[in-house]
């Protein structure tokens, strides 16, 4: 599915113990980085000369984003991520499946491996500052700024559409993706495709706790039972609407629960308790 809000935090936690202060001396670029390098989301293949040698001074993060500032005011950034990123104390130790590798001075290393894609993207502040994803990201569940009264802000100006995809727009809601959606919606029992005018007052206010309350369950637990940490160790947090097997039943009321397909998205919903 991808790394989300708590993926990333646990990710950028466990980046900023290991490898700030560090120097890149090599980056390695696998034949199957094409991908991401065809698609326009790294850069490395012309840019990585640019974060060579300059100590890692700061690393940062925000919704599904990670930010490497290095001392000569270069930037790695990493985001949208669909793969793994593992740390090797022994760059001897590397395996030759990676798409990216990353050698320290002092001979440990970071590789990246791509399920999908993912942004590996060399940067300036400016070009930081105009990009079109990285560069417009909203308050986290779990920042201060978002707040009841922001939430409802945010829904009212997109009273229209479905509920599926305002959660998922990152520039008002940062770093919610489709998998912890799915979980949110069905705890509260909102059907993916309801239009924001549709909800109530009191179904609001149920929904914005509901977001908190798993986000913070998940950062808690590592993230996700399905994806990776810097040392290939699974978070504990078990998806609850995530592919269901045949005949998987709803734990409200029993019904057994569907496969759609939402925005691009696959949604796994109860269709009596999430009716639209």
């Amino acid at each position: 599915m991808g790394l989300e809000l708590p993926e990333i935090l646990n990710l950028y936690k466990q980046m900023d113990k290991t490898i700030k202060e560090k120097v890149i001396i090599e980056i390695k670029l696998g034949k199957r980085c094409k991908g991401i390098i065809k698609q326009g989301m790294c850069n490395l293949d012309k840019r990585k000369d640019e974060i060579l040698n300059s100590p890692l001074k700061s690393l940062k993060t925000r919704g599904k984003w990670i930010f490497l500032e290095f001392e000569n005011e270069k930037f790695l950034l990493l985001g949208e991520i669909i793969g793994k990123f593992q740390y090797y104390e022994d760059a001897n130790e590397i395996p030759d499946n990676y798409h990216i590798l990353f050698k320290f001075k002092d001979q440990t290393a970071l590789t990246f491996q791509s399920s999908l894609y993912a942004f590996i993207t060399v940067a300036d502040p400016e070009e930081l500052k105009n990009h079109k994803y990285a560069g417009n990201i909203g308050p986290s569940p779990l920042d201060k700024e978002f707040t009841y009264e922001y939430f409802k802000n945010i829904l009212n100006n997109y009273k229209n559409r479905g509920i599926k995809g305002v959660l998922n727009i990152q520039s008002e809601i940062a770093g919610l993706g489709n998998a912890y959606i799915n979980d949110i919606l069905f705890q509260a029992k909102i059907h993916p495709k309801a239009k924001v005018s549709t909800l109530n007052h009191a179904k609001i206010k149920e929904l914005y706790d509901i977001i908190i309350k798993t986000m913070k369950s998940a950062v808690q637990a590592g993230g996700s039972v399905k994806e990776y940490d810097l040392y290939e160790k699974t978070g504990d947090y078990v998806r609850i609407t995530d592919q269901p097997k045949k005949n998987m039943k709803c734990t409200h009321c029993g019904a057994n629960m569907v496969k759609m397909n939402v925005l691009g998205s696959s949604s796994y919903l109860c269709p009596q308790c999430q009716k639209i």
